[in-house]
């Protein structure tokens, strides 16, 4: 599916340069998983990286595009020459495989949220207890491997909340993006969860497959991504998807 860009960028790109306005569009690609990008949002929102791909646009006065597809055809594009960007974690894979152009959040983490009543300091805490978590994520981490901790795996974020608020888990993992926007959805305030265990912290970063794009166009996006963050500009847009009782 093909994103429409927002009016500010279409009006933008009228008043770019004729060798800029006549330029391909940088193809991004963005992750079909909520908050990172959302359709028919009763608020109106696209989506988080749906939204940093388009500020980053705006400022680096770059046409794109902004295809939302299954983490498997994200690879998939960018390794095959039909996408060139993407939002995403900054990991030693990542390293090799992309250009790691800039970075867009200094912390992203990943977190473990209990039922009421039940403490987590450490991941022994949870030994028999239930998790939720969505299928793929934590793959060789130690709790994958801890057979004292009963795993139920889901789709998506949505389920595992929804198993936690029935009482089915005692935990359940995922990004703190995710998690706290799911809560947001579901009207849950802090007294309908026990602890938030930060289990790990990552970057964040815009990242550009290999040899498609000319040198000039990484510099205006790396150029771009640097000001945005040191501005602040990408917390401000994460706080649209975090309720104020969270942030």
């Amino acid at each position: 599916m093909r994103l429409k860009l927002s009016l500010t960028t279409l009006l933008a790109a009228l008043v770019l340069p004729l060798d800029a306005a006549l330029a391909e569009p940088v193809r991004f690609v963005t992750i079909d998983y909520k908050p990172y990008a959302l359709h028919d949002d009763p608020k109106g929102r696209h989506g988080l990286l749906v939204d940093i791909n388009t500020a980053i646009a705006e400022r680096a006065e770059l046409a794109i595009t902004d295809s939302v597809l299954p983490i498997t055809r994200v690879v998939k594009n960018l390794a095959h020459n039909v996408s060139d960007c993407g939002v995403f974690l900054l990991t030693t894979v990542t390293e090799q495989e992309y250009i790691p152009v800039a970075k867009i959040l200094d912390r992203f983490e990943t977190i473990i949220v209990t039922r009421p009543g039940l403490g987590i300091s450490k991941i022994e805490d949870l030994r028999d207890q239930r998790l939720a978590l969505p299928r793929g994520s934590f793959e060789g981490s130690s709790v994958l491997d801890d057979p004292k901790i009963e795993l139920f795996y889901t789709n998506n974020t949505e389920q595992g909340v929804h198993l936690l608020q029935a009482g089915r888990v005692d935990a359940v993992a995922g990004t703190s993006l995710s998690l706290l926007f799911q809560f947001s959805v579901e009207n849950m305030g802090q007294n309908e969860i026990g602890e938030i265990f930060t289990y790990e912290r990552q970057e964040m970063w815009l990242q550009c497959a290999k040899n498609q794009l000319p040198d000039e166009t990484i510099a205006k996006l790396r150029k771009a991504t640097d000001s945005l963050r040191m501005e602040g500009a990408f917390d401000t847009l994460i706080k649209r998807y975090i309720p104020d009782i969270f942030s």
